[in-house]
């Protein structure tokens, strides 16, 4: 055998890290942003993301069933011998990785101009691609025989991939609900679709990405954590399955959010816009990179003067006037 079962993890959910910073390159520099940045996301997003997925599992496992663990344990060394890290939760992995992308950030902020991307953007291109390392990782979850879900007794219906057989499972050895792979198929699914719209000539809202995410996650997260027996429990209730209807909230409030607000302010909806007619019109988007492409393409500026104008045309506009060049813009 090639690898162990913690073995087959370990591979899977760094393939899936790896996959997704080369994809992050490539993507950034076709955004139009500083590819260099992804570098700094690998050397502490991810990091940093390891150890809060393995914080927060290690933590609940303590809470909920009186475990015992060492800080050795804690770091994969059991009995003296590194067996990898058998036990990550995704949700403390993007509280980690967040939390990695608020330094990248403050870093970020001390590079030239146009070198910037705001917290905002990088967390749209992150998260596009956190759905296909989830499912690559649930993979991981399938070869430690974990993440799945309610024991079948109905033979007509032991098959995968909608069911999985268990040995050892929590209601004994067996065919159970194949969790891992409704949740994987279902993430692959998100980021085809969330990819094609990022990188597509149609834009939205910076954030609208993130957004996205959380409503697609968050509602299979919550369906899948039904089925799971081995979720872990706050009270009467299942934790992720709380977390995960709070995040499906957030990411639609989000939305609803930017469409009030951009009726309030007397702009145009900013979803799904074609990218040859953005324009000032649009609510949101006076301080991406995008919008200075778009107010200074025909002046054949520098983008680091178009960048400290941006702040200019923002306040003309703030104050009810309108750009000389708002006939270029497509207004």
């Amino acid at each position: 055998m090639l690898f162990s079962a913690a073995g087959w993890y370990g591979f899977l959910i760094a393939s899936g890290m790896a996959i997704c910073v080369v994809l992050a390159y490539f993507m950034a520099k076709k955004r139009g942003y500083d590819p260099d940045i992804i570098f700094d996301v690998a050397l502490i997003c991810l990091p940093l993301a390891i150890l809060g997925a393995r914080t927060y599992y290690v933590l609940n496992d303590i809470a909920h069933n009186d475990a015992k663990w060492t800080i050795a344990e804690f770091f994969g060394f059991f009995d003296g011998e590194f067996v990898g890290f058998a036990g990550l939760a995704i949700y403390g992995g993007l509280l980690g990785g967040i939390l990695g992308g608020i330094i990248v950030r403050l870093i970020n902020k001390r590079k030239p101009l146009d070198k910037q991307i705001t917290f905002v953007q990088l967390l749209d291109l992150a998260f596009c691609l956190v759905l296909f390392g989830q499912a690559i990782g649930r993979w991981g979850n399938f070869a430690n025989g974990e993440a799945y879900g309610q024991l079948i007794t109905d033979a007509n219906w032991q098959w995968f991939p909608f069911a999985v057989f268990i040995e050892g499972g929590k209601m004994g050895t067996g065919w159970y609900n194949a969790c891992f792979f409704y949740e994987s198929a279902w993430n692959l699914i998100g980021f085809g679709l969330l990819t094609w719209l990022y990188m597509g000539r149609r834009k939205s809202f910076d954030g609208f990405y993130i957004a996205s995410y959380c409503i697609w996650y968050g509602f299979i997260r919550f369906l899948v954590e039904g089925l799971r027996s081995d979720s872990m429990y706050f009270g009467p209730f299942k934790a992720n399955r709380i977390i995960s209807a709070a995040i499906f909230l957030v990411g639609v409030s989000v939305i609803v959010y930017h469409i009030i607000m951009a009726r309030k302010s007397g702009k145009k909806v900013f979803i799904f816009v074609d990218e040859s007619k953005l324009s000032l019109e649009y609510y949101g988007y006076d301080k991406t990179i995008g919008y200075i492409k778009t107010v200074f393409a025909t002046q054949n500026v520098d983008a680091v003067d178009a960048l400290a104008d941006t702040q200019a045309v923002i306040s003309n506009e703030e104050e009810g006037q309108t750009p000389d060049n708002s006939e270029e813009c497509g207004e």
